[in-house]
Protein backbone atom coordinates (compact mmCIF):
# COMPACT_ATOMS: atom_id res chain seq x y z
CA UNK A 1 0.00 0.00 0.00
CA UNK A 2 1.52 3.31 -1.08
CA UNK A 3 0.41 6.77 -0.02
CA UNK A 4 1.63 10.35 -0.26
CA UNK A 5 2.56 12.06 3.01
CA UNK A 6 4.23 15.18 4.37
CA UNK A 7 7.19 14.95 6.76
CA UNK A 8 6.27 16.77 9.98
CA UNK A 9 9.49 16.09 11.91
CA UNK A 10 12.75 14.21 11.46
CA UNK A 11 13.62 12.05 14.47
CA UNK A 12 17.15 11.24 15.60
CA UNK A 13 16.75 7.46 15.32
CA UNK A 14 16.43 7.33 11.53
CA UNK A 15 12.69 7.75 11.70
CA UNK A 16 10.39 10.57 10.64
CA UNK A 17 6.99 11.70 11.81
CA UNK A 18 4.70 11.97 8.78
CA UNK A 19 1.14 13.15 8.16
CA UNK A 20 -0.81 10.85 5.85
CA UNK A 21 -4.10 12.06 4.40
CA UNK A 22 -6.79 9.48 4.98
CA UNK A 23 -8.48 8.07 1.90
CA UNK A 24 -12.18 8.68 1.47
CA UNK A 25 -14.78 5.99 1.98
CA UNK A 26 -16.71 7.37 -1.02
CA UNK A 27 -14.41 5.78 -3.58
CA UNK A 28 -10.94 6.05 -5.05
CA UNK A 29 -11.93 8.48 -7.85
CA UNK A 30 -13.64 10.87 -5.45
CA UNK A 31 -11.98 13.90 -3.91
CA UNK A 32 -13.46 14.95 -0.58
CA UNK A 33 -12.06 18.44 -1.05
CA UNK A 34 -14.48 18.91 -3.97
CA UNK A 35 -17.51 17.61 -2.06
CA UNK A 36 -19.14 19.33 0.90
CA UNK A 37 -20.90 16.12 1.99
CA UNK A 38 -17.80 14.17 3.04
CA UNK A 39 -16.00 17.23 4.31
CA UNK A 40 -18.71 17.94 6.88
CA UNK A 41 -18.34 14.45 8.35
CA UNK A 42 -14.55 14.51 8.57
CA UNK A 43 -13.00 16.78 11.15
CA UNK A 44 -9.41 15.51 10.88
CA UNK A 45 -8.29 14.12 7.54
CA UNK A 46 -4.63 13.60 8.47
CA UNK A 47 -3.15 10.78 10.49
CA UNK A 48 0.29 11.30 12.02
CA UNK A 49 2.49 8.18 12.16
CA UNK A 50 6.16 7.32 12.46
CA UNK A 51 7.98 5.92 9.42
CA UNK A 52 11.45 4.65 8.62
CA UNK A 53 13.25 7.52 6.86
CA UNK A 54 15.29 5.48 4.35
CA UNK A 55 15.72 8.38 1.89
CA UNK A 56 16.75 11.07 4.43
CA UNK A 57 13.69 13.23 3.81
CA UNK A 58 13.56 16.55 5.64
CA UNK A 59 10.79 18.41 7.42
CA UNK A 60 8.20 19.67 4.93
CA UNK A 61 9.10 17.20 2.15
CA UNK A 62 6.28 15.49 0.27
CA UNK A 63 7.11 11.80 0.21
CA UNK A 64 5.83 8.44 -1.01
CA UNK A 65 5.23 6.04 1.88
CA UNK A 66 4.84 2.28 1.62
CA UNK A 67 3.08 0.25 4.30
CA UNK A 68 3.35 -3.47 5.01
CA UNK A 69 0.43 -5.15 3.24
CA UNK A 70 0.52 -8.39 5.24
CA UNK A 71 0.06 -6.67 8.60
CA UNK A 72 -2.49 -4.23 7.16
CA UNK A 73 -4.72 -6.96 5.72
CA UNK A 74 -4.42 -9.08 8.87
CA UNK A 75 -5.54 -6.09 10.95
CA UNK A 76 -8.40 -5.34 8.56
CA UNK A 77 -9.59 -8.96 8.77
CA UNK A 78 -9.52 -8.95 12.56
CA UNK A 79 -11.31 -5.62 12.87
CA UNK A 80 -13.95 -6.08 10.14
CA UNK A 81 -14.44 -9.80 9.46
CA UNK A 82 -14.02 -11.49 12.86
CA UNK A 83 -17.06 -9.74 14.42
CA UNK A 84 -19.25 -10.91 11.54
CA UNK A 85 -17.96 -14.48 11.74
CA UNK A 86 -18.50 -14.61 15.51
CA UNK A 87 -22.02 -13.18 15.12
CA UNK A 88 -22.93 -15.81 12.52
CA UNK A 89 -21.36 -18.63 14.54
CA UNK A 90 -23.22 -17.52 17.66
CA UNK A 91 -26.48 -17.40 15.72
CA UNK A 92 -26.07 -20.94 14.35
CA UNK A 93 -25.10 -22.28 17.79
CA UNK A 94 -28.18 -20.64 19.34
CA UNK A 95 -30.38 -21.99 16.54
CA UNK A 96 -28.88 -25.46 16.93
CA UNK A 97 -29.61 -25.38 20.66
CA UNK A 98 -33.26 -24.72 19.89
CA UNK A 99 -33.38 -21.32 21.55
CA UNK A 100 -36.23 -18.97 20.75
CA UNK A 101 -35.95 -16.18 18.23
CA UNK A 102 -35.36 -13.48 20.86
CA UNK A 103 -32.55 -15.48 22.47
CA UNK A 104 -31.01 -16.13 19.04
CA UNK A 105 -30.88 -12.38 18.42
CA UNK A 106 -29.36 -11.79 21.86
CA UNK A 107 -26.71 -14.49 21.41
CA UNK A 108 -25.91 -13.15 17.93
CA UNK A 109 -25.42 -9.67 19.38
CA UNK A 110 -23.14 -11.08 22.10
CA UNK A 111 -21.04 -12.86 19.45
CA UNK A 112 -20.74 -9.65 17.45
CA UNK A 113 -19.82 -7.66 20.59
CA UNK A 114 -17.08 -10.19 21.40
CA UNK A 115 -15.70 -9.73 17.90
CA UNK A 116 -15.68 -5.96 18.32
CA UNK A 117 -13.87 -6.33 21.66
CA UNK A 118 -11.26 -8.51 19.95
CA UNK A 119 -10.81 -5.82 17.30
CA UNK A 120 -10.36 -3.13 19.96
CA UNK A 121 -7.83 -5.29 21.82
CA UNK A 122 -5.93 -5.93 18.57
CA UNK A 123 -5.91 -2.20 17.77
CA UNK A 124 -4.46 -1.40 21.20
CA UNK A 125 -1.85 -4.14 20.76
CA UNK A 126 -0.83 -2.75 17.35
CA UNK A 127 -0.50 0.78 18.74
CA UNK A 128 1.57 -0.44 21.70
CA UNK A 129 3.95 -2.52 19.58
CA UNK A 130 4.03 -0.19 16.55
CA UNK A 131 2.86 -3.16 14.53
CA UNK A 132 1.84 -1.27 11.41
CA UNK A 133 5.13 -0.05 9.92
CA UNK A 134 5.70 2.46 7.17
CA UNK A 135 8.77 3.28 5.09
CA UNK A 136 9.51 6.47 3.18
CA UNK A 137 10.59 5.18 -0.22
CA UNK A 138 10.77 8.33 -2.35
CA UNK A 139 10.88 12.11 -2.03
CA UNK A 140 8.20 13.49 -4.37
CA UNK A 141 8.85 17.17 -3.66
CA UNK A 142 11.72 18.46 -1.56
CA UNK A 143 10.53 21.36 0.56
CA UNK A 144 12.96 20.99 3.47
CA UNK A 145 15.25 23.76 2.17
CA UNK A 146 12.57 26.42 2.63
Amino acid sequence: MEQIAVVKAVLANGMAQIAVERDTACGAAHSCHDCAGCEKMMTNTNTVVTAFNDVNAGKGDVVKVRGENKVFFKTAAIVYIVPLILAMAAYFVAMGMGLGEGMQVLVTFVGFALGVLLGVAWDRHMKKTSGLRFRIVEIKKACSGM
